[in-house]
């Protein structure tokens, strides 16, 4: 059975996530979960704004707060060994955009968010309703760390699910209130960028495939 959260709850949940407050998340959290009897990962299924879809993980994935994603990812290991479907589905989960969290530590640059997301389980070919994938979205938004790392560790996986060397169209438009975090301190919204011109993202990241040695 789903947990019952409040408006207020869930806002709180996402708000310290954004933020990275893990003694506030993990304080409201646990009682949380206490309350309605669940686990974590029925929790955090069910904290999710209702009008974007944006879960705990989109929040601490676009705002880079690597080790709260990693504390996560490890409250939701099965005693079998860490990767399990509870876990992957979590981690996989797309908001209304089709954006998942590792669309966002990559559009945002979030190396070390990207890291932990993909060694955890986070599927690099998942398209969002734009049909970019998380690197193409990294790369028109020029986080060359991101790519370049992405593309030498991502191997074989990455060859066939990124970019695919699919035009990709021109919509010029910059993803609104439904699908932002908030970098603390920065004084600025944390969007998601705008897109590349068609085909353009596609063919430097093949061009970087045919160079790097994965």
């Amino acid at each position: 059975m789903a947990p019952k959260l409040s408006e207020d709850e869930i806002d709180d949940l996402l708000y310290f996530a954004r933020t990275g407050d893990k003694a506030e998340f993990n304080a409201l959290k646990d009682e949380l979960c206490k309350r309605e009897n669940v686990r974590e990962g029925r929790l955090l299924e069910a904290a999710r704004e209702e009008e974007s879809g944006n879960g705990i993980l989109h929040m601490a994935a676009a705002n880079g707060h690597s080790d709260l994603l990693c504390e996560l990812c490890k409250s939701l290991y099965a005693p079998t060994g860490p990767q399990n479907p509870e876990l992957l589905s979590i981690l996989n989960s797309q908001n209304k955009a089709g954006n998942t969290a590792l669309h966002w530590a990559a559009l945002n640059g979030h190396l070390e968010a990207v890291k932990v997301l993909l060694e955890e389980g986070a599927d690099p070919t998942i398209t969002n309703q734009r049909g970019h994938d998380a690197v193409f979205e990294a790369e028109v938004n020029d986080k060359r760390e991101v790519v370049e790392w992405v593309l030498k560790e991502g191997g074989e996986v990455l060859e066939s699910g990124v970019a695919g060397g699919e035009e990709r169209e021109r919509e010029g438009e910059e993803v609104g209130d439904e699908d932002e975090g908030m970098e603390e301190g920065s004084g600025k919204e944390d969007v998601m960028g705008e897109d590349g011109v068609a085909g353009e993202g596609s063919a430097k990241l093949e061009k970087k495939l045919g160079e790097m040695d994965i």
